[in-house]
């Protein structure tokens, strides 16, 4: 019985996790039609580069993700989202300090 438990609450957070992934993809692909809207000149590759690289990261993790919900690691889905989410703050540190 409490087995089954442990591996509902995997599933539950590995799902939620995987939400979040989806929408971490959706920002960092929506980010520049957001700095299109607000700037008065036009964007330069240099300033779409860390969306673009946030948006590989992220869509590189949603491909693991989905592949190991196919042979149900939960584990492994939550441990990508973790990583792809420090990943995501190390690039937009590194970003910043250039």
């Amino acid at each position: 019985m409490n087995i089954q438990i442990i591996n509902k609450n995997q599933i539950e957070i590995s799902r939620t996790a995987t939400v979040i992934i989806f929408l971490a993809l959706i920002r960092c692909i929506s980010e520049p039609f957001r700095l299109q809207y607000y700037s008065t000149t036009v964007l330069t590759f240099t300033e779409l580069k860390p969306f673009l690289i946030g948006a590989l990261i992220t869509a590189i993790a949603l491909l693991s993700i989905t592949i190991f919900s196919f042979f149900s690691r939960y584990k492994f889905i939550i441990a990508v989202s973790i990583l792809t989410i420090i990943l995501l703050l190390v690039e937009k540190r590194i970003t910043r300090n250039q």
